[in-house]
């Protein structure tokens, strides 16, 4: 039920909400990489009915899909594959810090994407920043089992000027590609829990398509807070469970 009303959220606003997902799924199967790996499945799946929606009413800008998504995905598949080989207390740190810089940025009011832009940069500058962007963010993805789709899509907004609903289909869409790249690797890998996967992924794929119908619907500036104050407050819990732990083993 949780993962249903995240992916319906989520895919209003174009987000995926995994930070959330994969906090839970950490706890409940106790292990980071099997947590990190099942979230990755799950939200790809809620990503692709959400993707296929906002296609369908054209809001998916195929460039950006190219030139972010196809690096992201590739980085992901790389990353994905030795995961598991990371020790568990440094992934679960590594996902508490994403958990925190996701909901700091967050909390931070989005640009106005009809206010005038100081300084345009250059086609070229443009195209290796969406490439840049979006293989360091596929390796992260692959690596803490978020499709990051909060850090990603404030910066097509203020920086790549894209209108906001066309912002959220395409951003739903590269998180899409690069959670199949790296759900591919962790399924081969011997990482993902199928019975969580099963019980799990069916409402998600209800909630992401029912989300993405609405999009524009609810007020983003709300839902924004909201979340930001949760994931906060789950970063906060899980590094203070590692602290604790460091100092009993100390």
């Amino acid at each position: 039920m949780v993962s249903f009303g995240l992916s319906y959220i989520g895919a209003t606003v174009g987000l995926v909400l995994g930070q959330l997902r994969v906090a839970l799924l950490v706890y409940v199967l106790g292990s980071p990489v099997a947590g990190a790996a099942t979230s990755l499945a799950i939200s790809t799946a809620g990503t692709l009915t959400g993707t296929w929606r906002h296609a369908r009413d054209g809001r998916v800008d195929l460039w950006l899909l190219a030139s972010v998504g196809l690096p992201s995905a590739l980085a992901a598949f790389a990353t994905a594959r030795w995961a598991g080989s990371v020790d568990a207390r440094l992934l679960k740190a590594v996902i508490a810090g994403v958990l925190l810089l996701t909901g700091a940025s967050m909390l931070r009011r989005p640009p106005d994407p009809t206010s005038p832009s100081g300084h345009v940069p250059s086609r070229t500058f443009a195209v290796l920043a969406e490439v840049v962007v979006g293989a360091v963010l596929g390796a992260i993805s692959g690596l803490v089992g978020l499709l990051l789709g909060s850090l990603r899509l404030p910066a097509m907004i203020r920086y790549a000027r894209v209108a906001p609903p066309v912002a959220i289909g395409t951003n739903m869409a590269i998180g899409a590609v690069t959670g199949l790249s790296a759900g591919v690797a962790t399924f081969l890998q011997g990482q993902v829990d199928l019975t969580a996967f099963a019980i799990v992924t069916p409402l998600t794929l209800l909630g992401a398509n029912l989300g993405a119908r609405r999009t524009g619907s609810l007020d983003p500036d709300s839902l924004r807070r909201w979340i930001a104050a949760v994931l906060l407050l789950s970063a906060t819990l899980m590094l203070g469970e590692l602290a604790v732990a460091h100092w009993r083993a100390g």
